[in-house]
């Protein structure tokens, strides 16, 4: 295959050029540099698009990552085989200290796990393979209006997903990603859930009709409620691995009310037409 890098330097000013001109010193493969003065991370995401020539995939990876040496082409041999609009592949989590290894055992960061070329139905922007075609013809965009919520990556495959697209999981195209001891801690932690359940609602508010939306974000919340308690029964026997499921599930739900209540009370989300609006991060690859 033919490959080539984009970075998108997402700052008011470029202040990356001079990282970019130290760290691609030598490299062999073409890169590139473009600046994004457009603050928030999917108007880095959506340049990156907007930069893309004749390609037939583009790879997007969170530039906290390190790749596994075979992590890309695992992502094309299962596009190629299985011929997924976009793949996904896993992360491991890895964590300095031995003692806080008992946090990656719990919902803050575990994840689910597929057979190899299984079928999904979303994806994230962590480490994800798309064909360009496909997002070329049906229009697909990641949406301005998340500019400063998080969670346009999961709204941007969601809408592959409805114009027709499907994925496939790529269970041998690692990545790896160290979470630093800032990460490590309730505050961050929390706050991360939070913004979890608050991506789930926005991802309905924007895309389906306002009273369904409402009506499945308490049933969502309902649910999660009713399986944090599950995991409250456990806190005797789990200790702090029952508290840290209970709490990430708590405040899930929590999120998903508070963004529904918030649409409630605003006409802002009410106003909004479901279309998809034109909207990267600093490290994208292509």
């Amino acid at each position: 295959m033919e490959l080539d890098f984009l970075i998108v330097d997402n700052d008011l000013t470029p202040s990356a050029q001079g990282v970019f001109d130290r760290e691609t010193q030598n490299f062999p493969w073409p890169c590139r540099l473009v600046h994004e003065p457009r603050p928030g991370v999917p108007s880095a995401r959506e340049r990156a698009l907007q930069e893309l020539g004749d390609v037939d995939y583009f790879a997007f990876v969170d530039d906290d990552e390190t790749v596994d040496a075979n992590w890309l082409v695992e992502l094309v041999k299962i596009a190629r085989t299985t011929c997924a609009t976009f793949v996904q592949g896993p992360v491991q989590m890895t964590v300095d200290r031995e003692e806080d290894e008992w946090w990656l055992r719990t919902l803050f960061f575990r994840q689910h796990r597929y057979p190899d070329g299984a079928r999904l139905v979303e994806s994230w922007t962590n480490n994800v393979l798309v064909e360009l075609a496909f997002v070329r013809l049906h229009d697909c965009h990641f949406d301005l209006r998340m500019r400063f919520n998080s969670g346009e990556d999961t709204l941007f495959f969601q809408d592959i997903v409805r114009a027709g697209g499907w994925g496939a999981y790529a269970a041998n195209a690692w990545v790896y990603e160290t979470q630093g001891e800032a990460r490590l801690r309730w505050k961050w932690a929390l706050h991360r859930q939070f913004n979890y359940g608050r991506t789930r609602a926005l991802t309905y508010l924007l895309r389906k009709p306002f009273l369904a939306s409402i009506a499945y974000c308490a049933m969502r919340a309902g649910a999660l409620t009713g399986v944090c308690l599950c995991h409250v029964a456990t806190i005797p026997f789990r200790g702090r691995i029952g508290v840290a499921n209970s709490l990430a599930l708590g405040t899930r739900a929590c999120a998903l009310l508070y963004t529904a209540a918030s649409a409630l009370f605003s006409d802002r989300l009410r106003a909004v037409q479901p279309t998809v609006a034109i909207a990267d991060a600093s490290s994208d690859v292509r």
